[in-house]
């Protein structure tokens, strides 16, 4: 779905945060320390926001960049090509299925991807079991993703933005209905602040933080990795 829409994907993601979405990837930025040869992995990376961003402000970490759309990870290398960034290592596979060895990467990230691995639980299961598979012990797994707002008015005007002007806006933009329709739709039922907590819990990770925008509709979460 998403191979239909890499070269309009970054305009859009501009237009429907107002411009806070590249606000919110640069406080993920200071929300993680990576150390020197340190190795993240930027799940999901779609068309490369985030992990363009981790290869400019950590030159010296080694920025791997995964995706399952081969024309979003295509446009990724486009833009990475534009901006003379050379070092990132790009991967197209899937999230339920890395090709990589146990206890690799210090740091998984996936910025606004990961409710696409959450279509299902036993997708997302799996997904989390690969990724604290990667992971190495203590290691971090950060994720910028769209939530529940706690205020029942707000949440309510979030679900009818998420609804109705979200696919609006996609198909005016971009011309193409199906991603942006799936999108607004996957905003309205994805978990709420607890729910994800518990979720990423039972899968054998602990909390660090989790820091919310947008009156929680918006959150950054932080969660390490232990041994289940």
């Amino acid at each position: 779905m998403f191979d239909s829409v890499p070269e309009k994907y970054v305009l859009l993601n501009r237009v429907l945060t107002l411009g806070q979405d590249d606000y919110w990837r640069h406080k993920l930025l200071q929300n993680i320390k990576p150390n020197d040869g340190d190795k993240i992995l930027d799940a999901c990376t779609g068309t490369g926001d985030l992990a363009l961003k981790l290869a400019t402000e950590f030159p010296k970490a080694k920025v791997y960049a995964m995706d399952f759309s081969p024309n979003m990870l295509s446009e990724a290398e486009k833009r990475a090509d534009e901006l003379g960034i050379k070092s990132i290592i790009f991967k197209e596979t899937d999230c339920v299925n890395m090709d990589f060895d146990d206890d690799y990467f210090d740091y998984v990230t996936i910025s606004f991807g990961f409710r696409n691995i959450s279509y299902s639980k036993e997708n997302l299961t799996r997904a989390l079991r690969e990724i604290h598979r990667v992971l190495k012990h203590e290691g971090r797994f950060v994720i910028l993703e769209t939530s529940q707002p706690k205020n029942m008015l707000i949440r309510k005007l979030f679900h009818i933005y998420a609804r109705r002007i979200v696919p609006a806006i996609g198909v005016l933009i971009s011309g193409k209905s199906k991603p942006y329709a799936y999108l607004g739709g996957s905003m309205v039922r994805f978990f709420n602040r607890d729910e994800l907590e518990k979720k990423l819990i039972s899968e054998g990770f602990q909390k660090e933080k989790i820091i919310s925008f947008m009156f929680g509709g918006i959150l950054l979460s932080v969660f390490k990795k232990i041994n289940r």
